[in-house]
């Protein structure tokens, strides 16, 4: 019989043995094909959001997104805040906008003593007029994340959204949003935010 202590040994040395065997056993499907990114898509889609927000008028705005735009824009605004540092956890970030939902795909790297295929996939609508995002598929590896665990997301990136708007100079109120295959078009209007 195993004492206390050589079962806890041989658990610690098996579950990562486990996790490995079940991430590399399934490839997680990632967006097909491969998103291209550029720093022209990227600039593309900074150029978009200032006018987004600088537009006169009545501050109405119509905001056509392709995924190439988003996931160039995130890979070097991610590079950005590495500061040239290798310690970004997420490499490969793809975003590919599709049937109605946001997927979002890459390699985390420098968590686990492996690298891990994450894939997680969302839908957006509008309440109150903010965006509301709810994950609807979330996968490390070949594991499915927990639905419990989905809702605990889904909660914590619409908080984040509606804090938002506090740090800014004008308010963003959303209208519309439509995911499409390869584009997402957000409608809304920007007033001045009251302090």
């Amino acid at each position: 019989m195993l004492s206390k202590r050589h079962r806890l040994m041989l658990a610690l040395v098996l579950l990562p043995l486990l996790l490995l065997a079940c991430g590399r056993g399934k490839k997680t499907p990632s967006p097909e094909p491969k998103i291209p990114v550029s720093q022209e898509a990227a600039d593309r889609l900074e150029q978009k959001l200032k006018e987004s927000i600088n537009r006169e008028g009545d501050g109405s705005f119509d905001l056509e997104i392709t995924d190439s735009e988003l996931t160039s824009y995130l890979v070097f605004k991610m590079d950005e805040q590495a500061n040239g540092s290798d310690d970004l956890p997420l490499k490969d970030l793809q975003v590919q906008f599709s049937g109605g939902q946001m997927i979002f795909s890459g390699k985390l790297i420098s968590v686990l003593p492996f690298d891990l295929d994450v894939r997680v996939a969302a839908s957006a609508q509008v309440e109150d007029g903010q965006l509301d995002i709810s994950v609807t598929e979330a996968r490390a590896g070949a594991i499915p994340l927990p639905k419990g665990l989905l809702k605990n997301i889904s909660r914590i990136i619409n908080e984040s959204i509606a804090e938002a708007p506090e740090q800014m100079e004008k308010a963003v109120e959303i209208t519309g949003v439509d995911i499409g295959e390869g584009v997402m078009q957000i409608s809304g209007r920007i007033t001045e935010n009251a302090e």
